[in-house]
């Protein structure tokens, strides 16, 4: 390939040299912001001087009934470059809870990870420390569990007609609160109890796949349609709560960019409507990169250690489909940085392995339904009711550590919109071609071969743009 120079481009659990041609546009990161000096201090002060809320220390009494719930594994996937913020924050929150008089047999810990697979308890001290999970106990520290119909509360329904239902510790409790790690848009708010700790009932409005949408992204908060249908969700949850004459406390944390371990660089405490755009706010200044102009071709890797899924796990093709569709190609502000019609090249392996005991659905998924078709649509409306009911798939998320039937078409849904949008999506450096041709996806042993065929598509001269990842970066996308 003349003129072109080489790049080490994100490619599973390592980096790939390639060869790309002199006219690529190459888009990396911002560097990362700078840290929060003392995080306990920032934790005490955030919950000493909440937004647009009282003090957690003038909420409870001696009385008192508290749930703290928490992001899962998922929710902060990431290694942390100091004591992870979730144990930091709740040893903080427990000694105010106690000097304010409320009995330790009275907080309880809740893991909040919606339809994902719940996590052990050896998995938990990870992130959370032995000395919490063993301090807590089995009654006191515990999953989220979607099949519980003694965990869980009816709210009724949103304006079009979107059920809201809950873990009713969000209601039961004299003071629920929940701590947020975010790496990225669509998390934290209304989202964190809405589906956090929601059922298929009810995150089935919103994680199915819309044959008519827009083709926003989930990270592009002014224009997402999906956020906007959580917090419909979220207003019902607040109106409950309201009528108790309750709010929710909630600690919104924002992480730097850096990679493979990161840091916190914001902090804010208070009411989900009011905390939110703070914590938006501090996501656009670390994440946010301004991007002229689309291109005809989009190159992008994908690197198994910042896929959020696989947590204590492996990666599967299922989850790297998802990552490349709706983390990589359809996470951008105002526009995609590849045109409607375009290509797109996604750089990873593509093997076809699976942990069989915590993605059973997304195995039987592969094997089953991909070979009878790959349109999410079709796929949702024929089988996500038998996947979410079926009697080993609830055991297995109950009380296997697996995911929830429903989950690997919440993944599948993401490759929708793109396939309709790009004209043509590459894989290279494929190691498993068979599972690319599952995938739908067109499939190559090396970039430079996806490269000549996407310029044999569009031309020789075709605008290329490689979004350089890790570290981590949401394009916005101007006009030329």
């Amino acid at each position: 390939m003349p003129n072109t120079r080489t790049e080490h481009i994100a490619y599973g659990d390592g980096y790939l040299p390639v060869q790309v041609p002199e006219r690529t546009r190459t888009i990396t990161a911002k560097r990362p912001l700078p840290a929060l000096p003392d995080v306990a201090e920032a934790v005490r002060n955030a919950i000493g001087s909440p937004i647009a809320h009282e003090p957690l220390n003038k909420l409870v009494n001696s009385k008192s009934r508290v749930t703290i719930a928490f992001d899962d594994a998922s929710g902060a996937y990431f290694q942390s470059r100091r004591t992870d913020f979730r144990q930091t924050a709740i040893e903080i929150i427990v000694e105010e809870l106690r000097q304010a008089g409320v009995e330790l047999g009275n907080i309880k810990l809740l893991c909040a990870q919606g339809l994902h697979r719940k996590l052990s308890r050896t998995e938990m001290e990870t992130f959370l420390g032995r000395r919490l999970v063993l301090q807590f106990g089995y009654n006191n520290l515990y999953c989220h569990d979607a099949e519980d119909p003694e965990q869980l509360v009816h709210l009724g329904y949103t304006h079009r007609g979107f059920d809201v239902e809950v873990n009713r510790a969000i209601l039961d409790s004299d003071q629920f609160i929940y701590l947020n790690s975010m790496w990225a848009p669509f998390n934290g708010g209304w989202k964190s109890t809405a589906v956090g700790l929601g059922t298929f009932k009810a995150i089935r409005h919103h994680h199915r796949p819309w044959p008519l949408a827009s083709g926003q992204s989930v990270d592009d908060p002014k224009n997402s349609s999906f956020k906007k249908l959580v917090w419909e969700q979220g207003a019902l949850i607040q109106k409950a709560l309201e009528e108790k004459g309750r709010r929710i406390f909630t600690i919104e944390t924002v992480n730097d960019n850096a990679d493979p371990k990161k840091d916190i660089i914001a902090i804010n405490a208070g009411h989900p409507t009011e905390v939110h755009p703070h914590t938006l706010q501090a996501i656009e200044d670390q994440l946010i990169v301004d991007v002229k102009g689309q291109s005809d071709i989009l190159i992008a890797g994908v690197a198994n250690w910042t896929e959020v899924y696989s947590k204590f796990s492996v990666v599967n093709p299922i989850l790297v489909a998802n990552q490349a569709m709706a983390n990589t190609v359809m996470q951008f502000h105002n526009m995609p940085i590849v045109r409607e019609g375009g290509i797109a090249i996604i750089v990873h392996p593509l093997t076809a392995q699976f942990d069989a005991r915590r993605f059973a659905p997304y195995q039987e998924f592969w094997d089953k339904l991909l070979p009878q078709e790959i349109d999410p649509y079709w796929l949702w409306e024929n089988y996500v009711e038998e996947f979410a009911h079926r009697p080993e798939f609830i055991h297995g998320y109950r009380y296997g550590n697996a995911y929830h039937g429903s989950h690997p078409f919440f993944m599948w849904n993401s490759t929708g919109i793109p396939r309709r949008y790009l004209s043509r999506i590459y894989f290279a450096g494929v190691r498993d071609f068979d599972a690319a041709k599952r995938c739908g996806f067109e499939a190559f042993a090396t970039v430079e071969e996806a490269i000549a065929a996407a310029e044999s598509e569009l031309g020789e001269t075709a605008s290329i743009s490689l979004m350089q990842r890790p570290p981590q970066f949401i394009p916005r996308v101007s006009s030329d």
